[in-house]
């Protein structure tokens, strides 16, 4: 009988999946990576449907590696990106080409009955942000007064009813402007004070807000923090880590400047609240979670967001004994059951 396999689906510029795979490597494993970027080019898909079973695989000729639709015990889903149709092809064949992929991956990855982490659908509605927000205060969380709205005026009243400390927060990454192609006549608009990820409104900021009547923004109550957390959900386990952010005035409002050097140590939650962000992470099916979170200078544990294929490296990098990379691998090698 062939030994069963597990997939790492995720691009060739990620160093989380470069670490699990050497860790399962160390255990006596070999684990299948598969990089989005490489399809169609780099490997080659060969399926077929034999009744109620897709049969075949993904063989990635770099290394001449083989995953079997039929073998995959886990698969990881860590960070896919853009497919990389040939440069040979114009707008139109690249954007078909691409949704043919989509259409591929999605569909044959969806039929593997097996462990995931976590699931690509659930995955995708765990990534609304107003969907979070409102499910994390329904859960018993405290989370900060929120407006997204395109309309100046609202920034305005809400401003002036936060005690004008007000922040803007995206709620899309880079990583969603990835696979967009500028036009070649494209000028690149000048810089608005709006396009930091997290910005406190100031004068500048207020000066700006008619630039929010392009597309709706998110605006919160600024909250403050006498520590920020990064608390890791990894299948059954929860892995915390406080980040002193307040430390430098850098990272006050948004920690992520990681030149900035601030302490960061490993903590214990509350039980209730550590409770909590498990039953969070878990109520979307998912089996990964980096739930962001504020203690304020009351002790108040305040919710900010979560990431469903958020990063856990540079907390372990800072923390090693916050073992999230052997927590995560046990978790592929045993298909999510208890080691």
């Amino acid at each position: 009988m062939q030994e069963s396999q597990i997939l790492i689906f995720t691009n060739t510029m990620d160093p989380h999946a470069d670490v699990v795979v050497k860790k399962l490597n160390s255990w006596g494993h070999e684990p299948v990576r598969l990089n989005s970027d490489d399809l169609p080019d780099a490997a080659v898909i060969r399926t077929a449907l034999r009744g109620p079973r897709w049969t075949g695989g993904f063989h990635i000729i770099a290394g001449d590696r083989v995953a079997d639709l039929e073998r995959v015990r886990s698969v990881w889903l860590r960070r896919p990106h853009p497919y990389g149709p040939s440069a040979a092809l114009g707008p139109l064949e690249r954007a078909f080409a691409v949704a043919e992929l989509e259409q591929t991956m999605g569909g044959l990855l969806a039929s593997l009955d097996c462990y995931w982490m976590s699931r690509p659908g659930d995955v995708r509605a765990a990534s609304w942000k107003p969907e979070q927000l409102r499910r994390a205060a329904r859960m018993g969380f405290e989370v900060p007064r929120t407006l997204i709205t395109s309309d100046p005026e609202a920034v305005r009243a809400f401003h002036a009813e936060c005690g004008e400390r007000t922040i803007f927060k995206s709620m899309t990454g880079p990583a969603a402007l990835a696979s967009v192609e500028p036009a070649p006549e494209a000028v690149p608009a000048p810089p608005t004070a709006l396009e930091m990820p997290t910005t406190m409104l100031g004068e500048a900021e207020l000066a700006a807000l008619e630039a929010v009547r392009l597309t709706p923004c998110l605006f919160q109550e600024y909250v403050d923090k006498d520590r920020e957390l990064r608390v890791t959900v990894i299948g059954d386990e929860v892995f915390a880590a406080e980040i002193h952010s307040q430390a430098r005035p850098e990272t006050a409002v948004d920690l992520r400047h990681f030149e900035v050097d601030v302490p960061y140590r490993a903590v214990r939650l509350p039980d209730e609240v550590a409770g909590r962000c498990l039953e969070f992470v878990h109520s979307y099916g998912l089996t990964f979670g980096g739930l962001d979170l504020v203690l304020t200078p009351d002790g108040r544990h305040v919710f900010l967001e979560n990431n469903p294929i958020g990063q856990f490296l540079y907390i372990e990098e800072r923390v090693p004994e916050l073992r999230m990379t052997d927590a995560l691998a046990g978790c592929l090698v045993n298909a999510g059951r208890p080691s």
